[in-house]
C-alpha cells in the first residue's frame, strides 16, 4: 500500500505538505484538507508532516550544493548537462524578507521581558526569459506611471524610504489640493503602455528561500543556477537593490552575469532628492528631468547637480530624521555614485534585460503571505522547513512532483503508473 510510519500514503502526504506550505496557517490547512479531501487531520500533525518533509527537501538542496562544490574548480560554473539546450536569457535576482524566530533563553535565566523576534530570510529567484536584441533602445521614454506623483509616492513609501515633508499625503483619499499655477499630484495613466516595448518574456521561474547566511545562501542560489544551464546562457544577468551583501554575491559567484540595480529603487533616491526643500512645482520639473536622465543610462550627468545640491543644504548632522532634505539629497547623491555602473539601462533594454527587481518582490510577498504575521513565530527548523517548500512550490520546475514521484516508487517498491488523461 506504501504507508509509512505516518500512516498515510504518499499520495496523502502530498496533499498534506501542499495545503501546509500554502495556507496561511496550519490551522487553515486543516479546514481545507476537511473541506476540499475530506481528511479529518488536524493543525499538529499537518505541522509535523510539513517539519519533516521540509527537511528531507532541505537535506536534498544541502547535498545538492556540495556535491556541486566538490567539482573541480572549471567544472562549477560551466553547462551542467551539455545534452540540454541552453537558454536564451536568464536573470539571478536576491533579497530579504523578514521572519519572527522564537529564540529559547538559555538555560537557568530568564527570557528578556522584550525582545525584537524579527529576524531576516533571504529569497532569490531565477528565470528564463524569451528577448530580442534590438539595434535601439526600443523604449527610451520614461513609463507615464512613474510621473503619477500619488502612485510613486505610495510605491516608494512601500519601499520603506523617506518621503520629503510635503509628499507624505494619504495615498488613499482624494488627490491634495494644489493651487491653480501647481501641477496636480495625479496623471492620467489610464491610457499607459500595458507591455513595455522591448520587455523580455518571462519563461520558467525557480525560487529559493532560507534563514542561512550570505556565505551559506550564496552557494545555495549558486549550485542552482548551475544546475539550469544558466552559466551557458547567452544573456545573464544579476539584478539587485543597493544592499552591499547582495553585490557581494554578485561578484563571488555570478562575476559573469551583467549587475543590474533595481530601476525603482534608484526612482526613489531621485525622487526624494528632486523634491527635498522644494515646492511642488520646482520639485515636478526637476524629478521628470532627471528621472528621464536615470531611464536613459545618464546618471552621471545628474550626479554633478545632486552634489552640488548637497553642498548648498549643508552635511546633515548624525541626529537629522530620515526626511531632513539634507539627508535626502546626500543619501541620493551617495547611492547613485556607488551604483552608477549598474545603471545603464536604455543599454540593458537594448539587450533584452530586466531592469526591475519585481520577480524577487513578488515572491517574497507570496512567502510572507504564509510566514509573516503579528502572531507568527517560528522556531529555526521549522522556519527553514516551511521558507524551503514554500519556495519549491512557487518554482515552476516541478521539483516538487519530481520528489513525490521518487518517494511514491520507494514507498511502493516499483514505478507508478498513473491512467493518462
Amino acid at each position: 500500500m506504501g504507508v509509512d510510519r505516518t500512516g498515510y500514503s504518499p499520495r496523502v502526504q502530498q496533499k498534506i505538505v501542499y495545503a501546509g506550505a500554502s495556507n496561511v496557517s496550519y490551522q487553515a490547512a486543516s479546514q481545507e484538507l476537511a473541506e476540499l479531501a475530506d481528511l479529518r487531520i488536524g493543525p499538529k500533525p499537518v505541522e509535523r508532516l510539513v517539519r519533516r518533509i521540509g527537511r528531507e527537501r532541505i537535506d536534498q538542496r544541502d547535498a545538492a550544493v556540495a556535491a556541486h562544490q566538490r567539482l573541480p574548480l572549471m567544472k562549477q560554473d560551466t553547462v551542467a548537462n551539455p545534452h540540454r539546450s541552453k537558454p536564451s536569457t536568464v536573470m539571478v535576482s536576491i533579497d530579504g524578507g523578514r521572519i519572527q524566530i522564537r529564540s529559547k533563553p538559555s538555560q537557568g535565566t530568564r527570557p528578556e521581558p522584550v525582545a525584537n523576534h524579527w529576524r531576516e530570510s533571504k529569497t532569490a529567484v531565477l528565470e528564463t526569459y524569451q528577448s530580442e536584441i534590438h539595434p535601439t533602445d526600443p523604449d527610451p521614454h520614461v513609463p507615464r506611471c512613474f510621473h503619477d506623483l500619488k502612485r510613486t509616492t505610495k510605491m516608494i513609501r512601500g519601499l520603506g524610504h523617506a518621503l520629503p515633508v510635503g509628499l507624505e499625503f494619504d495615498t488613499a483619499g482624494p488627490p491634495a489640493k494644489t493651487t491653480s499655477t501647481e501641477p496636480s499630484v495625479t496623471t492620467e495613466t489610464r491610457n499607459d503602455r500595458s507591455i513595455r516595448p522591448g520587455r523580455p518574456q518571462r519563461l520558467v521561474r525557480s525560487v529559493l528561500a532560507s534563514r542561512k547566511c550570505a556565505e551559506d545562501f550564496g552557494p545555495m542560489v549558486y549550485q542552482a543556477a548551475w544546475a539550469r544551464n544558466f552559466f551557458g546562457a547567452q544573456r545573464k544577468t544579476f539584478l539587485g537593490d543597493g544592499l552591499p551583501m547582495n553585490w557581494t554575491l554578485q561578484r563571488r559567484h555570478f562575476a559573469g552575469f551583467t549587475p543590474i540595480l533595481d530601476f525603482v529603487h534608484a526612482l526613489s533616491y531621485v525622487f526624494a532628492a528632486a523634491f527635498a526643500g522644494r515646492s511642488l512645482t520646482e520639485g515636478v520639473a526637476i524629478y521628470k528631468r532627471w528621472l528621464q536622465a536615470v531611464w536613459e543610462g545618464r546618471v552621471a550627468e545628474i550626479l554633478p547637480e545632486l552634489e552640488e545640491r548637497s553642498t548648498a543644504l549643508g552635511t546633515p548632522p548624525k541626529e537629522s530624521v530620515e526626511s531632513d532634505p539634507r539627508r535626502l539629497v546626500f543619501e541620493a547623491w551617495r547611492y547613485l555614485r556607488n551604483n552608477v555602473e549598474r545603471m545603464c539601462y536604455d543599454e540593458y533594454r537594448r539587450q533584452g534585460l530586466p531592469i526591475m527587481t519585481s520577480a524577487v518582490e513578488s515572491a517574497i510577498k507570496m512567502i510572507n503571505r504564509r510566514v509573516k504575521g503579528s502572531e507568527k513565530f517560528w522556531s529555526e527548523p521549522g522556519a527553514e522547513a516551511i521558507l524551503q517548500l514554500r519556495a519549491d512550490y512557487l518554482s515552476e520546475t516541478g521539483v516538487m512532483d519530481q520528489f513525490w514521484s521518487t518517494r511514491e516508487t520507494q514507498a511502493g517498491h516499483a514505478r507508478p503508473y498513473r491512467r493518462a488523461s
